[in-house]
């Protein structure tokens, strides 16, 4: 579908990258990784034709069509409703309707109907008919509803302008007008950032379904883990290519780095060794001869490159709290509304009275749909927002809180060093500023740049050293996961689980959740809902509960169609008559007909299916040592697993639709019965 071969590219006289290669073939699930700086969203630019390289050709497949959700929202009509912006995706669509109306007209108007323009006007509306359906064009609608609504939009925001967005909406309307053309390659840079989590696991679903190629650049390991098969690491200017998801790609890149360290010394050594015999004997007669021969093997010798250092990690722990009492903070009678910003009513964000109760060493995950009141909790929670209700604070508590605008609200003309000082209460905690820096990979000079002209993730990192600066028994961190990488984000993680005070942070990032939190407060329709554990048990309870709801629906209906039919019921029982005999005899040889051919077919899904997957798991067994990556079958191999990684998922669904099929008949004949 798509290679890049041979790319070498430069960007202000720096180069990106350097005989880069790259492949994408339909079915595949690319996520796309390196360090920052490395290059990713630039490659991704340089497919959609936004770079012309130096050398190399990217190439093609005739007809394919791409798709690019970039991180910066696109230049938009702000003026277009969600819905009429996500529509655009059927332009041809919606020119075929328009044409459809102009010949309906044009026919009704005309009389000549033996004319051959009359017989011409009807074979282009039965052919933009034909088209019409082929492209679903009555579903348009009810397509970008559901895809709107999936991302988050309620049904009453379709029809509002864009304007009324923050950026963050206006990309999820970007996203899904992309989903609704479905190109044959979609591209996401960072797709999960303006997502909460109801959001990205719909995301997850619609894409598993997706038919084109995906390739995804994402912080977000657990996204990624679900969704690729494949990990792309763009380092060294170049891409390597791994199998698997990204904790696979993590497992086979250090086994990968090790060998080819172990073959880097190894040659260094015999490099040292051979310099060492031609310095010691090219000026020997008798040594000569050999001496330049190890000349020629030197200069003819493959060199291994070194294994790329390790970027620098972030590395702190909180400091040791002092301690607090059991009960942190109590709430009571939590209600919440703010003024529309037309001044049109009010928007109520929890309405049903409840108390919230924190106590000390609990870990709780805040989580729930954008707009439920997640950072107003936070700032409840911290006594910076006003409510109807009570707030009560335990004894000896010290809070600190992370507020993910911190970052945007650093004074610019300040230094990092000047911002911190701003922050630090005693002569002690200066003294400190420098060695928090330095966990944050802030060092030395570095320490002296200007607010004004650092990254987004360097302010990231310097909203959360100030939280470091003061001693707290009390963490409440608002999205502090944004603009960090994983590694950023695995010390985090590490800080947060030694730390021994109370936590409560909000963040939609599931991995980082489930790694660090004992609790589970959920924000929605005005109320939280607790879930005493992890986030891997609350991911179970509500799946459990929503089975339970949809279970309970289900008896509801059959009762009362049990109950509507119980007269029937009762004059239809008694001894049945030879002709009744007859006919349900008749009715089993259809029904055993009709289910014979879906049987056998599943039958060979199945035997097709576990040889799909007996062979898969020979090839990840050869996948999975590192000195196979250095045969010249790898390739071959690693698009085989591929391949059938494919193949197994498309047997998998054939065969749940067999299934249901074959379910339906067999319901039908017992109906029939």
């Amino acid at each position: 579908m798509l290679a890049v071969q041979n790319i070498t590219l430069f960007i202000s006289n720096f180069c990106i990258f350097s005989k880069l290669n790259f492949q994408v073939n339909r079915g595949d699930r690319i996520g796309l990784v390196g360090s920052n700086g490395a290059g990713k969203t630039t490659l991704l630019r340089l497919i959609k034709g936004k770079y012309t390289p130096e050398e190399g050709d990217i190439s093609l497949q005739s007809g394919c069509t791409i798709g690019f959700l970039e991180q910066d929202t696109l230049e938009i009509n702000l003026d277009s409703t969600v819905r009429a912006f996500a529509l655009q995706a059927f332009a041809e669509v919606q020119s075929i309707e328009e044409r459809q109306q102009e010949i309906g007209l044009a026919l009704a108007e005309r009389t000549d109907y033996e004319s051959e323009a009359y017989k011409k006007l009807l074979d282009e509306l039965e052919a933009i008919n034909n088209r019409y359906i082929l492209l679903e064009g009555d579903r348009a609608s009810s397509k970008t509803a559901e895809v709107l609504e999936g991302l988050g939009f309620s049904t009453e925001e379709l029809d509002q302008p864009l304007q009324r967005f923050s950026g963050g909406w206006r990309m999820r309307a970007v996203l899904a007008k992309l989903l609704l053309e479905r190109p044959d390659l979609l591209m996401l840079d960072e797709p999960t950032n303006h997502l909460d989590i109801d959001s990205i696991e719909w995301l997850e679903q619609y894409l598993k379904t997706y038919d084109g190629a995906v390739v995804i650049v994402s912080h977000d390991r657990f996204f990624l883990n679900r969704m690729v098969n494949q990990i792309a690491e763009l380092r060294n200017k170049r891409v390597f290519t791994y199998t698997g998801n990204y904790d696979k790609f993590e497992v086979q890149r250090a086994e990968q780095v090790e060998q080819q360290q172990r073959e880097y010394e190894s040659q260094q050594r015999e490099i040292a060794e051979t310099e060492r015999f031609i310095e010691r004997f090219r000026y020997k007669a008798t040594k000569a001869r050999q001496a330049q021969s190890r000349v020629k093997k030197l200069e003819r010798m493959e060199r291994i490159e070194a294994p790329e250092a390790e970027n620098k990690h972030m590395d702190f722990r909180f400091p040791d709290p002092p301690s607090s009492g059991k009960v942190v903070i109590e709430v009571k009678n939590l209600v919440k509304s703010y003024h529309q910003p037309d001044g049109n009513g009010r928007i109520q964000v929890f309405t049903k009275g409840q108390d919230l109760h924190i106590e000390k060493g609990d870990k709780i995950a805040l989580i729930g749909p954008n707009g439920a009141g997640k950072s107003t909790l936070a700032r409840i929670l911290y006594g910076q927002e006003p409510f109807d209700g009570n707030r009560k604070e335990g004894h000896n508590v010290m809070m600190t809180f992370f507020a993910q605008h911190l970052a945007d609200v650093l004074e610019s003309d300040r230094t990092i060093y000047e911002e911190m000082e701003s922050q630090a209460r005693s002569s002690e905690t200066r003294q400190q500023i420098r060695n928090i820096l330095g966990s944050f990979l802030f060092s030395g000079d570095d320490v002296f740049k200007s607010i004004s002209v650092l990254s987004g993730g360097e302010r990231g990192r310097v909203a959360l050293a100030k939280t470091l600066l003061q001693p707290a028994n009390f963490l409440i961190l608002d999205e502090p996961t944004n603009h960090l990488d994983m590694n950023s984000k695995d010390v985090l993680i590490r800080a947060l689980k030694e730390y021994k005070g109370t936590i409560l942070a909000v963040s939609h990032d599931r991995y980082f959740l489930s790694h660090f939190a004992n609790k589970i407060w959920r924000a929605e329709n005005g109320r939280v809902t607790e879930f005493d554990g992890g986030y891997d048990y609350y991911e179970w309870k509500r799946a459990k509960d929503i089975e339970e709801d949809a279970s309970a629906e289900e008896r509801n209906v059959t009762n009362k169609k049990d109950d509507n039919s119980e007269s029937e019921l009762h004059r239809s029982t008694g001894p049945k008559s030879k002709e009744q005999k007859r006919k349900e005899a008749e009715l089993r040889n259809v029904f055993n007909k009709k289910t014979k051919s879906l049987r056998d077919a599943l039958s060979k899904t199945e035997d097709q299916l576990e040889k799909v997957e007996t062979r898969k798991a020979e090839l990840e067994k050869l996948l999975a040592d590192a000195e196979f990556y250095q045969k010249e079958d790898a390739a071959p191999a690693i698009k085989e697993h591929a391949d059938l990684s494919r193949k197994a998922d498309e047997l998998t669904e054939k065969w749940t639709e067999l299934s249901e099929q074959l379910e339906t008949v067999e319901e039908e004949l017992r109906a029939s019965l």
